[in-house]
């Protein structure tokens, strides 16, 4: 129900008003949230392109990196003091992500299936 579009859940996050991103093992995007396109769609090297992946290799803060990896372990983490966190999305340029700067603080925590399986990490950007 979490991922469908019609669901109560994905409404919620839809109308959040900071940026949210749901993403799979392989850092494959699910699911985003409204605020998230629309400051990615500012940010975007190509707007009209969607985009659909995290690039670990763009990330070169070091906090950030640990926890987008080890969410799956089922970590949940606060980070503070986030330089350019859009630039590790597929598509969005480290030069125009430097624009973004107002998100400097995310909370990154992860969402279990029924068996505790981590099936997904949960990405929140905050001013």
């Amino acid at each position: 129900m979490l991922l469908s579009n019609d669901g109560l859940f994905s409404q919620i996050i839809n109308s959040f008003p900071y940026p949210v991103a749901i993403f799979s093992p392989q850092y494959t995007l699910t699911l985003v949230n409204k605020a998230f396109e629309e400051t990615v769609k500012a940010l975007a090297e190509n707007p009209e392109k969607k985009i659909d992946r995290i690039l670990k290799y763009k990330i070169d803060d070091a906090q950030l990196i640990e926890a987008i990896t080890r969410v799956f372990s089922g970590d949940t983490f606060y980070l503070e003091g986030l330089e350019k966190p859009f630039s590790m999305f597929q598509g969005v340029s480290k030069r125009s992500a430097s624009a973004s700067g107002s998100y400097s603080r995310a909370v990154i925590f992860p969402i279990p299936s029924d068996g505790d399986e981590i099936t997904h990490g949960v990405i929140v950007l905050m001013p």
